[in-house]
């Protein structure tokens, strides 16, 4: 696997806490021994568990949504019985501006893309890339790529808008969630400032 823009977390490290921010339960090692971050709510989880993993931060730049090319998680839906809040999502948050129109008081805007179950096939365990936007150039060793093409927007889309977090969230609204996620990134075009770049976060168990 190409080193470009390769970042690493384990489990138990400040900067795998950080990620995991207010998750519930955090995640745990894989009992089929498959590298990455497995996630389970079950029926003797509190009924809005959940996990938010916070991979990326705008915080110190000028990204603008139009900037991103993809945003991308490796791994497997492990837990699979066809609906859709089963599938973990990827999200935006946006610079709040502070002049009344902030949809939150942290953030501008928020985009989810999620998955739509008539166009997309997931199968239980397979490994595989969830990606939105654009197709990530990568082939992750083979892994079949899955587009999440439904976009749900909380305050209006502006691809001039400044990015604040890229995430991966899973629904709390789920009975039963298990997701095993082995990496999470982004690509972004080149821009003013910067060249093409990408976060490669891969997670370690």
């Amino acid at each position: 696997m190409s080193k470009f823009g390769f970042a690493q977390a384990q489990l138990g490290s400040t900067g795998a806490t950080a990620i995991q921010a207010d998750s519930q339960p955090f995640a745990t090692f894989d009992d089929n021994g498959r590298p990455g971050w497995k996630y389970v709510k079950d029926a003797s989880s509190a009924i809005d568990d959940k996990f938010n993993y916070y991979y990326f931060s705008g915080q110190y730049e000028q990204l603008k949504c139009k900037d991103i090319n993809t945003l991308f998680m490796v791994g497997s839906v492990d837990k699979w019985t066809g609906e859709v809040n089963q599938c973990p999502f990827h999200v935006l948050y946006t610079k709040p501006k502070y002049d009344g129109s902030d949809a939150a008081a942290w953030y501008h805007s928020r985009h989810a893309w999620v998955l739509d179950v008539s166009s997309q096939l997931v199968r239980a365990g397979e490994r595989c890339a969830f990606y939105c936007i654009n197709e990530p150039e990568a082939s992750f060793e083979g892994a079949r790529k899955v587009r999440l093409n439904t976009r749900v927007d909380t305050g209006v889309w502006d691809e001039n808008n400044e990015v604040l977090f890229a995430t991966l969230h899973s629904d709390s609204g789920a009975g039963e969630v298990e997701c095993l996620v082995e990496a999470m990134g982004v690509d972004c075009h080149s821009f003013n400032r910067h060249p093409k770049s990408c976060i490669y976060l891969n997670c370690i168990a």
